[in-house]
């Protein structure tokens, strides 16, 4: 079994690239992070690092070592930060993702409440979409995720809280070819654009194939709203947009809704976390001020 002291210098040597730089990180000998190195690789009987040319690499079996590493490193430091909150002292630091939604209608109104309670803790958010953003949460390196609920395995290791339903309607630029358009068969030959990566590909083709329509291909994905907003305005292009976006979006960049006969799905925008580790005082506290906030801006959730 690994001692706990060598999960900080396996970290390190990743960060710094190198044993040199690690043993300059953490204030110690070369030779010394060197043997700790070597006692390591033998408690686990794997080599964690080889050598290159500017210093060492992970191997193979060393990147799933590393993770584990990590999610330990996380849990130890979320262990002492849930001490210190739990005597008042109100410190340590969260790690949110957020979606589209999440960032435009939510997010500000809760870092204003959780911080008259918890001032000390830092937060750090990052822009992130379903199915990719659950497996950090998984892993312990992000303590939650606001935007759409988890389906099936992807829920998985995941506690959910829902927050509010929002319809998704399709938009194009204005004066686009498309702008009169009211059935969804219409637009299997258009150009299509999709907020997030491609792994969300089959939220879009969801709808197309419950009708019996071809599924179309997107062109483009962005994890940047505003690249999307901006390519869809004043052209032909073609986008599925929450409505609880919508009106903001409207009044700012020349885009249309269209009027479609067969709306698309609406979305669950939810809270996830991990459903393996207990939350933090902070944690649960920022949760509870999402919930606050979902529940003012929209009425809905819980």
């Amino acid at each position: 079994m690994i001692k706990l002291h060598y999960i900080e210098m396996l970290l390190a040597i990743e960060r710094a690239g190198s044993i040199r730089a690690a043993s300059k990180m953490l204030g110690k000998s070369q030779p010394a992070v060197t043997k700790a190195l070597r006692h390591a690789e033998s408690e686990l009987g794997a080599a964690i690092f080889k050598r290159a040319p500017s210093g060492v690499a992970v191997t193979e079996e060393g990147v799933s070592i590393l993770r584990r590493a990590r999610v330990i490193q996380n849990e130890i430091r979320r262990m002492s930060e849930e001490i210190d909150q739990r005597r008042g002292v109100g410190t340590g630091r969260l790690s949110v993702t957020v979606s589209p939604l999440a960032a435009h209608r939510l997010i500000a109104g809760a870092i204003k409440r959780f911080h008259k309670k918890f001032p000390g803790v830092h937060i750090h958010i990052t822009g992130g979409h379903e199915p990719m953003a659950f497996g950090p949460v998984r892993d312990g390196l992000v303590d939650l995720v606001i935007g759409p609920e988890p389906q099936g395995t992807d829920a998985s290791g995941l506690s959910v809280q829902f927050l509010v339903e929002t319809p998704i309607s399709v938009i194009t630029g204005a004066g686009s070819r498309w702008s009169n358009a009211t059935e969804l068969s219409e637009l299997v030959t258009g150009d299509w654009l999709m907020i997030g990566t491609y792994e969300r590909l089959p939220l879009l083709r969801r709808r197309f194939t419950e009708l019996g329509l071809e599924a179309p291909e997107p062109k483009v994905t962005s994890d940047s709203i505003f690249s999307v907003l901006s390519t869809v305005q004043d052209s032909d292009y073609l986008c599925t947009f929450p409505e609880l976006m919508l009106d903001h979006a409207v009044t700012k960049w020349r885009i249309v809704k269209l009027a479609l006969n067969t709306p698309m799905r609406p979305a669950r925008i939810s809270i996830a976390t991990s459903s393996e580790r207990p939350m933090t005082p902070a944690l649960q506290a920022f949760c509870d001020c999402i919930h606050q906030v979902a529940q003012n801006e929209f009425g809905q959730g819980i």
